[in-house]
């Protein structure tokens, strides 16, 4: 009786622990290659190139040359120019000093602007805008 019970109790632990037959075939059988840190890399290696391509493309190069249109246009103002600020303000460049550019939005009017907040010259970008659409147009 004690015998049936061990047996009944080892039957019970193979059923649980699943069928002794796919253990027994894993054992027997060869181990998938495991590939190494180079393979892998090497496998990778296109597909970390592509992605550091359409981000350099698509958002690293658009960025710099906006940079560098933007350093053109604060190297190229001069006394009398109309600019239009980041914040909508519209004024005359009345000084251009090392960390600020003074506006002039009405007359004894002056404010201190960030040259980082210079948008554009008043009119530039309407004149480019009415390019587009006009040969969008087809006129």
């Amino acid at each position: 009786m004690k015998s049936r019970n061990i047996f009944l109790v080892l039957i019970a632990c193979l059923v649980l622990l699943g069928s002794a037959d796919p253990v027994m075939a894993q054992a027997a059988a060869p181990q998938p290659h495991q590939p190494s840190f180079g393979e892998v890399l090497t496998r990778m290696m296109p597909m970390f190139l592509i992605c550091y391509l359409m981000f350099h493309f698509l958002v690293i190069k658009p960025q710099k040359e906006k940079l560098k249109k933007h350093e053109e246009l604060l190297s190229s103002l001069k006394k009398g120019d109309t600019i239009v600020s980041t914040g909508g303000l519209i004024g005359r460049v009345a000084g251009i000093e090392k960390d600020y550019i003074l506006l002039e939005v009405s007359q004894n009017v002056r404010i201190r602007v960030l040259p980082g907040n210079v948008e554009r010259r008043f009119g530039e970008e309407t004149a480019d805008a009415d390019k587009s659409a006009k040969a969008s147009n087809g006129n």
